[in-house]
Parts: structure tokens; C-alpha cells; sequence
């Protein structure tokens, strides 16, 4: 029985400690943005990636600059709504386009 219960221990603390690392460096807290220039273009080809710095905003409307770098052939749509996936240390992770309707009043207010 305290084997049991020393492995149930070791395995508690081995998923924790795993949990706790991948939000540290894959989680985050979304944001909303409106892409309203075409970025900073930069590279040639195959090799071409579009660099945005603007504001974003949180559900609560709180307000970040984010650095959003995409490689891409053309740049990202004027006026789409993004919904990032903001990390502290890494910066956006993840976007979607996402419709008006689905940014949260407060940030919306913001945004326009």
C-alpha cells in the first residue's frame, strides 16, 4: 500500500510539474486586434514575412503592443479581427480571424 501511494505521489508531481511547463511556454491569454496597415514587408519569394506591431486588447479592454510576424505571400486582410494567443515570453503564438461578432464588447469599443 505505500508503494502505491509513493508512486500515486511521484506521478502527481510528474504530471503538475509537466502541466505547469507547458503553460509556461505554450499558454497565454487572448487578445483581439483589427489589422488596420499592411506591415512591415520584408524577404523576397518563398522567403517573404510581413512584420505588424500594434495595439491589442483583452476581454476586459485592457491594452498590450504585440509584434505579430507572418510568413505569408501576401499580407494579413484590412480590417480583420484577430483573436491572439498572447505568451509573456514568446509574444502571439497563435491567431484566428474571427468575425465581429465574436470580439468581446469592451475590447470592440477599443478597437474602433
Amino acid at each position: 500500500m505505500k508503494k502505491w501511494f509513493i508512486g500515486f505521489i511521484v506521478l502527481a508531481v510528474f504530471c503538475a510539474g509537466s502541466y505547469y511547463t507547458y503553460q509556461y511556454f505554450y499558454g497565454g491569454n487572448e487578445f483581439y486586434t483589427r489589422i488596420t496597415t499592411t506591415g512591415e514587408k520584408s524577404g523576397t519569394g518563398d522567403d517573404t514575412h510581413y512584420h505588424y506591431q500594434q495595439p491589442a486588447y483583452d476581454d476586459q479592454g485592457d491594452a498590450i503592443t504585440i509584434e505579430l510576424n507572418e510568413y505569408r505571400s501576401q499580407p494579413l486582410r484590412q480590417g480583420a479581427y484577430l483573436k491572439l494567443l498572447v505568451n509573456p515570453r514568446k509574444n502571439v503564438l497563435s491567431w484566428d480571424e474571427v468575425p465581429v461578432e465574436e470580439v468581446p464588447q469592451k475590447a470592440l469599443d477599443q478597437l474602433e
